[in-house]
């Protein structure tokens, strides 16, 4: 049975709140009660919905995947062009919004947690398989309009593009490098073949912008 709507929102509630102790304070130091203070609500509460902190780690990880990949999907598919499909999965994978970039810390936390998990591993993959689907058809469409070879293997390229976005990210968060990042991005995109034209406006639109 699906849990009903206050049973959601709470669930929600909590996710976020689990999620905003993780980033500020990191996986290891956070605890249920750090949770339970952040959110305004008793221990209880927490562990009706998620028994142990392995639970809690597993349903914050999905809560937070799950939402990413809506919102990029939604920001790909807004695209009514393909300049500006490729626009909005740079500004996707490399974002300036610093709620966004602080949420690679998450991520890097559940990296780390999973190296310890081999369980939590399947959730990573889930995720994983998710972004390269938006991402493939984000390959294909480009491809359709012929800014892309013909030849180019999408379900490789679109798995390749997903571990780079990974690693761009994660060096950004831990550097403060974001640009650079963006910068080795598009060149990599420039390097599938793009036409020019597109890259140049891909790095024009980064210019002046602070990073």
């Amino acid at each position: 049975m699906s849990p009903g709507p206050r049973s959601g929102r709470r669930f929600d509630e909590i996710a976020a709140a689990a999620k905003r102790v993780i980033i500020r304070e990191g996986l290891e130091a956070t605890t249920l009660r750090d949770i339970s203070r952040e959110g305004g609500f008793t221990t209880g509460v927490l562990t009706h919905h998620f028994p142990d902190k392995q639970a809690l780690i597993a349903g914050v990880f999905a809560a937070t995947s799950r939402a990413w990949i809506a919102d990029a999907r939604a920001a790909l598919q807004a695209a009514t062009t393909v300049p500006e499909l490729l626009s909005a999965f740079v500004a996707v994978a490399v974002p300036r919004d610093p709620e966004r970039r602080a949420e690679w810390r998450l991520w890097a936390e559940m990296w780390t947690y999973a190296g310890r998990d081999r369980a939590f591993v399947e959730e990573l993959e889930a995720a994983d398989a998710l972004w390269e689907q938006e991402i493939r058809a984000m390959l294909q469409r480009v491809r359709d309009e012929g800014l892309l070879p013909a030849a180019i293997d999408l379900d490789i390229e679109a798995a390749v593009l997903a571990r780079l976005v990974d690693g761009l990210g994660l060096r950004a968060w831990l550097s403060g490098a974001w640009e650079q990042s963006r910068n080795l991005l598009i060149g990599h995109l420039a390097s599938l073949g793009l036409p020019m034209r597109v890259v140049a406006r891909l790095a024009a639109e980064g210019a002046g912008v602070p990073a």
